[in-house]
């Protein structure tokens, strides 16, 4: 049975995966030209050389990374309060619907979750060592991690955004001798992000100058709080989920100390940050981008309950665990692999195919699933960097079909009644649908005879 190991890669981690397959030097040059930093690439370049390009690498080694911030969610808890504390914050961020589903997903949000939530860890270790020597292992972990999140997605500078508020607090409030030796650890994280500064430059440039995400509105910045409390996977038990988080917040023994507030901080400053930016300058404002926040929340709901949390508690992990085994067993995504198999059963020499640019393309899952179909744009024109320009071939983009072909392959995911080229009629149709109803079409079209 198809599940969401097993599914077929849509674009964007299509995108990653025929990047990942070039050398790494070419990688490192193709993405500075994109939008992301090149840890995920790296990574999963190393995987493909080790074990092969299948679908389930490219997911086990997103699983892997979530796994590693599920345990260091773990160790901030148990550093914060306790072991029952930890395991608590653990289940809640392994179950968390919105945060699982990109347990499977073939980009940088469970690497770019990993750095960010090792971070805070040993951020919060340093922070707590009330003017002790600070433990060389700390010191190299703090580094390590934070490096590791800033090459993994830019979004982790919000974080570190944070941290750096905390350090004022510190060096203003509290413990002069701890601030003083995190600002030295900010200067050796800044040090080993220099070689990507100028690309960082480069790459905010492109999206200052347009973006494909609209500016947000006060509903989208509750509905993105409503996904990572509990209604991030479409399911009729996810409003449920959501009401029993809240509950769970409403019945937790607040205060006013610092783990509450640092743990508040780390949820919801990033979040109000990048809407508040978003309303003024180029709209950024996306759920996965900002994904690492979640366990920041599930921390706060794992600790300091009532009797009553855990009556709540276990109901709300049955809940989880249902919604989640849904999402497992019932793939999202456009079950590309099968459009593909057809074509390559039924495609004859001579055949010429091509991706049909409805709003978006489908060029890298072609690519993946070892399929050469150029995209159609007869009209010419740029494509948007955010399409994944930086990778394309000059062989990639065609404004005509070749002369004397006879019949067309036409792969779309948009309305088939838009797809029209003429001097050809169209003579079979396939569609593929996901447990979503996700959809994907392939049309093929003959050649008019002439009169």
């Amino acid at each position: 049975m198809e599940n969401v190991f097993t599914q077929s890669l849509w674009g964007d981690e299509g995108f990653s995966a025929i990047l990942s397959m070039k050398p790494l030097p070419e990688i490192i040059k193709i993405i500075s030209r994109d939008t992301s930093p090149p840890l995920w690439n790296i990574w999963e370049w190393l995987f493909f050389r080790l074990f092969g390009t299948e679908e389930v690498i490219i997911r086990s080694l997103s699983l892997i990374f979530f796994l590693g911030a599920v345990f260091f969610t773990f160790k901030i808890g148990q550093l914060l309060w306790d072991n029952r504390a930890g395991f608590l914050a653990a289940v809640m961020t392994f179950l968390n619907p919105f945060f699982f589903t990109y347990a499977f997903e073939g980009r940088m949000y469970s690497i770019l979750a990993l750095g960010v939530t090792a971070s805070m860890y040993f951020f919060l270790k340093i922070l707590n060592t009330n003017g002790e020597k600070l433990k060389t292992g700390d010191k190299v972990g703090y580094v390590v991690a934070t490096l590791w999140a800033m090459y993994s997605h830019h979004f982790a500078i919000l974080a570190i955004f944070l941290q750096g508020l905390w350090f004022l607090y510190e060096f203003l409030f509290g413990k002069r001798k701890t601030s003083t030796a995190l600002f030295k650890l900010f200067i050796v994280v800044g040090i080993g992000y220099l070689p990507w500064l100028y690309p960082l430059y480069t790459q905010t440039q492109m999206v200052s100058g347009g973006f494909w995400l609209g500016t947000p509105t006060a509903k989208d910045f509750w509905g993105l709080l409503e996904k990572y409390l509990g209604a991030g996977i479409v399911h009729p038990w996810s409003q449920i989920a959501l009401y029993l988080t809240l509950f769970l917040a409403a019945f937790r023994k607040w205060s006013l100390n610092k783990k509450d507030l640092f743990l508040l901080s780390w949820f919801l400053v990033p979040i109000t940050l990048t809407w508040i930016v978003s309303q003024f300058f180029q709209s950024i404002f996306f759920d996965r981008y900002l994904l690492y926040t979640i366990p920041g929340a599930m921390i706060l709901m794992g600790s300091r309950g009532r009797k009553i949390s855990a009556v709540i508690l276990v109901v709300l992990v049955f809940i989880l665990i249902n919604i989640d085994v849904f999402y497992f067993t019932h793939p999202t995504k456009r079950p590309f692999r099968q459009l593909a198999n057809y074509v390559k059963q039924t495609q004859k020499e001579g055949d010429f195919l091509i991706n049909w640019n409805a709003g978006s393309h489908h060029l890298w899952e072609t690519k993946y699933y070892d399929i050469f179909a150029p995209i159609y744009i007869p009209s010419g024109g740029e494509l948007p960097f955010f399409v994944g320009t930086a990778l394309m071939e000059n062989s990639d983009i065609i404004q005509e079909i070749p002369e004397n072909t006879s019949r067309v392959g036409v792969i779309t995911s948009g309305s088939i009644d838009d797809v029209s080229l003429p001097g050809y009629t169209e003579i079979e149709i396939q569609s593929y649908h996901s447990a979503s109803n996700a959809e994907i079409h392939f049309l093929w079209l003959q050649k008019d005879k002439k009169q």
